[in-house]
C-alpha cells in the first residue's frame, strides 16, 4: 500500500539541512474497519493538556483552529482565504492533495461529517520570519467515508504573506497507538 513522506528543508550557509520529516501510509478509507478506533484513558489524556502559549504558537493556532472549523463547515470561500496559493496535504487517510483546487474540493465535499473539532498540545516552530510549523494533537466529532475520525498528530506549515500568515502544507496521521 506505501505511504506519502513530507520534508522541510531549510538553508543554513551553503547547506540544505532537514527541518522536519513526516509519513502518513496510505490506506483505503472503504476498506478500514467499520467500528471506531480503540479509545482509552492513555489515547485521549492529551486532548485535556494545556497548550504550550507563546506568541508565535498562539498565532499559528488561531489559525488552524480557523481551518479545521471550516473544514468541519465545508466552507470552501473561508477554506481559501486562510490558504496560501500553493498549498499541499496528506490526510489521515494517506490521500495526497497536491493543489489548493484539489484541496478545497475536498475538504468543502461531502466526505466527512462532523459536529466538532479540537486541537491540544500545540507547538509552533518558527524557520524564519516568514515560515513556521505548528505541531499539534487534534480530534474531531464525526466520520469520514464512513469511519469514525480517531486522535490524529498534526503538522502545518504556514508562510507569510505580506501581513498575513496562511496555510500551506499539512499532514494528519492517525494517533492509533497505544498510549498515543
Amino acid at each position: 500500500s506505501g505511504s506519502w513522506a513530507a520534508g522541510v528543508y531549510v538553508r543554513d550557509g551553503n547547506r540544505w539541512k532537514a527541518a522536519f520529516h513526516g509519513e502518513a501510509p496510505i490506506v483505503d478509507p472503504a476498506a478500514l474497519p467499520a467500528k471506531p478506533v480503540a479509545e482509552n484513558a492513555a489515547n485521549q489524556e492529551h486532548l485535556t493538556k494545556p497548550i504550550a502559549r507563546d506568541v508565535h504558537t498562539d498565532a499559528l493556532l488561531s489559525l488552524e483552529k480557523a481551518v479545521w472549523e471550516a473544514w468541519k463547515d465545508h466552507d470552501a470561500k473561508k477554506i481559501d482565504g486562510l490558504t496560501a496559493m500553493n498549498m499541499q496535504f496528506i490526510n489521515i487517510f494517506g490521500i495526497h492533495l497536491a493543489t489548493k483546487v484539489e484541496a478545497l474540493k475536498n475538504w468543502s465535499g461531502e466526505g466527512c461529517d462532523v459536529k466538532a473539532v479540537g486541537l491540544s498540545e500545540a507547538t509552533a516552530t518558527m524557520l524564519s520570519p516568514t515560515v513556521g510549523i505548528l505541531t499539534f494533537h487534534a480530534s474531531a466529532d464525526g466520520t469520514c467515508f464512513g469511519q469514525k475520525i480517531g486522535p490524529v498528530w498534526g503538522s502545518s506549515v504556514y508562510v507569510k504573506d505580506g501581513d498575513a500568515w496562511k496555510w500551506t502544507f499539512g499532514i494528519n496521521v492517525p494517533a492509533l497507538r497505544e498510549g498515543v
